[in-house]
């Protein structure tokens, strides 16, 4: 039960950040491979998106939501101060 939770909890977080910063699946492998220095396919964050009944499904892991969240906060960073340089 508390494996189904977690797991639970990990896919709702991932996807929320997905949500939040309008990222596509491949935009979140991309942008979590660049994070790790290690390769992310399209397919793990498929797995990691799909029903828990699913014959793919995988349990999202931990470092995969830590690596995403840093780089959207890398990419918001780096917009932020895009849109700064207008205004001035």
């Amino acid at each position: 039960m508390e494996q189904t939770d977690e797991r639970e909890k990990n896919q709702q977080q991932f996807r929320q950040i997905l949500s939040t910063y309008n990222i596509t699946q491949a935009k979140a492998a991309a942008l979590i491979s660049r994070e790790l220095c290690k390769t992310v396919n399209v397919r793990a964050v498929r797995a990691w998106l799909a029903r828990a009944d699913a014959t793919t499904a995988t349990p999202c892991p931990m470092w995969a939501i830590v690596a995403l969240k840093r780089a959207t906060q890398k990419l918001s960073s780096t917009q932020d101060k895009t849109k700064n340089r207008g205004t001035k």
